[in-house]
């Protein structure tokens, strides 16, 4: 196993994504396996390529990486179902925050 996948962690997902997010993001990126580079041009413009390397497949975007050859230069890719349901994980952590937000402080009183 390679060092770059002992640093991987596992994606742990609350919601599985809607078949419709699955087709969607296949529309925009026309294969199963997504580049790495279009996913962060896509999604992480915020991140330069090397932060954005780093920080694939650690707790910070915990998205696992497929490759499809062993070798030091293998092309790297992220699932397409990976990404729909992280982007789903997103947006449910998303709404519970919002939710936390609007709901009235607990004053303790009955």
């Amino acid at each position: 196993m390679s060092k770059a996948n002992d640093r991987q962690q596992p994606l742990r997902l609350t919601l599985a994504p809607p078949p419709d997010a699955i087709e969607r993001l296949f529309r925009v990126f026309g294969d199963e396996l997504i580049p790495l580079e279009q996913l962060r041009a896509r999604y992480f413009r915020n991140m330069n390529t090397e932060t954005f390397k780093a920080a694939i497949g650690t707790e910070r975007i915990p998205l696992p990486l497929v490759t499809m050859v062993t070798s030091n230069k293998r092309q790297q890719y992220v699932h397409l179902r990976h990404l729909a349901a992280y982007i789903e994980q997103r947006a449910w952590l998303a709404d519970e925050e919002l939710a936390r937000r609007l709901s009235p402080p607990d004053d303790g009183q009955e």
